[in-house]
């Protein structure tokens, strides 16, 4: 047995009975029920007063006083609600969800079951400490931590943490899997050539995936003035992704990809510090090994190849791949309060996995491969310096420079021929891929005066030159202007004002690349084209008393693609935050925050085909996009309710809204607007604690989760089967849900 099945199986007993009301679950809860309140009367048992032998039962006790409690919970002026060392959690959960149980419960497990959570241990000497944690021990989503710390020489700490993902239950196809990345069809289905055929022989299946991640960090201090690091990380993905394996627009496929991924990082490193320098080298290598790195699919409405169409598809995922880097970096202290830091840091990446062949399709010809790997390499230098000085009490001033090169290093490789769609013979346009490489360079500059104290006052400087190796602009250039305003240190406000505005220009533009690959010559790629930036944000602290606090912030920003003809135009934002936090005399802690957040953009573009149409204004469309969003918390913690007893009450709301408005030119016709997408999502929680003795608390805890969601694409009103009309899909839909959950037991501290 493995060392968490005895865990799962009491999971999957009782609690998981009564919910599915299976003969013999209520002799399975009364055994848990009896065990529960085992506890409990143990735990509660230092409550009880002795009573002398001979004593009448109805004999008052000589004290009115409250028992006094011994043990971890004997201060009751600490709140239950702290986190604590040496404790654990024993608990029942039960859930009841309607609707969508998969994007409920997307990155956790919150099924029902026995649930030991929040285990914390902590032990410590005068030369040595350690801890250990444990969070959701057996289910999908556990958590475990420890560390070891002998003090002034080592320290040892690790983490194993699962993630999952949980897509959908509703989830169908007509796929099989027989082997590493292969799906298959039945023969007979691919031979009809009519998708109306998959519906019947397509089952249901959850589809899932989950990330399991390891980690061990070690410190060690031989001495004062040197310290040694390293780490170990470690990454399991696996599972099953929604992944589009297409043959064309009309006859588009939706599979579950196998997935097996595993990612190791090491860094070792060795660091020489006094009180006026310090210098440090160190090593790091990732490697990442994709276990599935092909994915072949049979083609949903043909079965054997012709020179028209292929019995199957083909396609390359991720490949295996390394990075490696050697850095180094230091500072210094120098006279007048100035300190320089640097660093220095040399990459080299690789990618020499086994290229495909052009085509699957036994009916087309073989075009022969440049080479029988990738040769893929690229080298990198990331360097970076800092200067800071304070030489006047008012006076502030920093600088900083960092560039970064990636050059790549892959062979030039000429494939002047291809194939198209598995269907035919074309042309490349460009000879073969082109080896993109790119440098940046960002110089920064500010000076604070602080003069009117509290009051700070900045202004900055940026500048960020960018070159591109086989991009329609060889390099940008962006001026930055930065003004900021602070009042820290005040005992009833602070205030932060900052103000950007920055200007981007692009030099070498060539317009042939554009038409060398079918586009149009006026298109701007937005992370590179020319743009005036206008930023402002400012936040305000109001604290007229101590058990008051108010906020208020907002900003507000536009980027201007005044020289794309096509592509983005403009796009801007706009916020605002308010929120106050009171603590009520008697005890009683109330707060409250609204933010608000719009988000806009507007693009370009023609519906042309090459000719006389690509030159045609009238064919220009426009998407206008706006999204907003309205987000509520609400947080309330009364008084104790007695001694012993305390409670929390939280609740938060978001409502987000997206609209998407099309214009089209005279010669298009005038396009169906689409509806209005929005998701509304409710977290309603309540928690009550109880000092049961000395060691001993019970926890309750209700959860009420309403989510209402609608999108055009993914409805289950346009994806109501898995047979669409030219497509075949796994009838993945975003559907709303409503959750209760209620979590109770025991909380043990020693």
């Amino acid at each position: 047995m493995r060392p968490f099945d005895s865990l799962r199986s009491l999971r999957a007993g009782p609690l998981d009975s009564l919910c599915s009301r299976r003969p013999g679950s209520l002799g399975a809860l009364r055994s848990l029920r009896a065990v529960l309140f085992g506890l409990l009367i143990v735990g509660g048992s230092t409550r009880v007063f002795a009573q002398a032998p001979g004593t009448p039962a109805a004999q008052p006790a000589p004290t009115a006083q409250p028992p006094t409690l011994t043990g971890p919970l004997a201060d009751d002026s600490t709140s239950l609600f702290t986190p604590r060392w040496n404790m654990f959690q024993l608990s029942g959960r039960l859930s009841s969800i309607d609707g969508d149980p998969a994007r409920w419960q997307r990155y956790e497990d919150l099924r029902d079951g026995l649930l030991f959570t929040n285990g914390r241990l902590l032990r410590e000497r005068p030369e040595w400490a350690a801890t250990l944690t444990a969070d959701n021990l057996g289910w999908r989503d556990q958590r475990y931590s420890g560390s070891y710390e002998r003090i002034g020489h080592f320290t040892v700490s690790g983490l194993w943490d699962q993630i999952p993902q949980f897509y959908s239950v509703d989830t169908r196809t007509p796929f099989t899997s027989v082997g590493e990345g292969v799906l298959v069809l039945d023969d007979a289905a691919q031979r009809a050539a009519n998708l109306n055929v998959y519906g019947p022989i397509s089952p249901q299946f959850d589809l899932r995936e989950r990330r399991d991640i390891g980690h061990v960090n070690v410190a060690a201090m031989p001495s004062t003035h040197v310290d040694l690091t390293g780490h170990f990380t470690t990454t399991r993905h696996s599972g099953e992704l929604p992944w589009g394996a297409s043959f064309g627009f009309g006859n588009d496929n939706e599979v579950a990809l196998p997935y097996r991924s595993r990612t190791n990082d090491v860094e070792f490193g060795a660091q020489w510090t006094n009180t006026r320098a310090m210098i440090r080298g160190a090593y790091n290598g990732s490697w990442f090994n994709n276990l599935d790195d092909t994915l072949v699919w049979d083609n949903p409405l043909v079965l054997n190849d012709s020179a028209t169409a292929p019995g199957r598809g083909r396609t390359a995922l991720w490949p295996s791949n390394s990075m490696q880097t050697m850095s180094t970096a230091g500072y210094v202290k120098l006279a007048r309060r100035t300190q320089v830091t640097g660093s220095l840091a040399y990459g080299w990446w690789n990618n020499n996995e086994d290229l495909l062949p052009f085509t699957i399709n036994s009916a087309l010809p073989q075009l022969t491969l440049p080479r029988a790997t990738a040769e893929a390499e690229a080298h990198t230098i990331a360097t970076n310096v800092n200067l800071v000085s304070r030489p006047q009490d008012d006076w502030r001033f920093s600088a900083r420079f960092r560039r970064y090169d990636y050059n790549n290093h892959t062979p030039e490789t000429q494939i002047p021929q291809f194939i198209n769609y598995d269907t035919s013979l074309a042309t490349s346009a460009t000879g073969g891929p082109e080896l993109f490489a790119h440098d940046r360079n960002t110089f920064d500059a500010d000076a604070t005066w602080t003069g009117l104290h509290p009051l700070a006052l900045t202004v900055g400087y940026t500048n960020n030159h960018n070159g591109y190796d086989f991009r329609i602009f060889q390099s940008t250039n962006e001026n930055v202007l930065q003004l900021k305003a602070d009042v820290v240190g005040s005992q009833w406000a602070t205030f932060r004002a900052h103000y950007e505005y920055g200007s981007r220009t692009g030099s070498g533009l060539d317009e042939a690349a554009l038409e060398e690959i079918g586009e149009q010559p006026q298109l701007r790629h937005y992370d590179l084209a020319d743009r005036t930036r206008n930023r402002f944000v400012g936040q305000v602290d109001i604290i007229p008393t101590e058990a008051l606090t108010f906020s208020l912030s907002g900003g507000v920003g536009t980027d201007d693609f005044h020289d794309s003809y096509f592509g983005l135009q403009e796009a801007g934002f706009r916020n605002a935050s308010v929120g106050f936090d009171y603590q009520f005399p008697r005890g009683l802690v109330f707060g409250t925050t609204y933010n608000y957040e719009r988000y806009t953009g507007l693009q370009r573009s023609r519906s042309a085909s090459p000719g006389d149409q690509a030159n045609d204004p009238n064919r220009d469309w426009t998407a206008d996009s706006r999204e907003t969003v309205h987000y509520v918390s609400v947080f309330v913690q009364p008084p104790r309710i007695g001694r012993n007893t305390e409670a929390r009450f939280s609740w938060d709301y978001s409502y987000a809204r997206g609209n998407f408005v099309y214009e089209v030119g005279p010669a298009l016709p005038p396009p169906s607007q689409l509806p209005q997408t929005f998701n509304k999502l409710q977290d309603l929680r309540l928690d009550v604690r109880h000092r049961l003795s000395g060691r001993l608390a019970a926890t309750v805890q209700y959860v009420y989760e309403p989510y209402r969601i609608f999108d055009f694409a993914f409805d289950p009103s346009v994806i109501n089967s898995i047979v669409q009309p030219s497509s075949l899909v796994l009838g993945y839909t975003y559907r709303p849900y409503t959750a209760h959950t209620a979590v109770f037991g025991l909380l043990y501290y020693w």
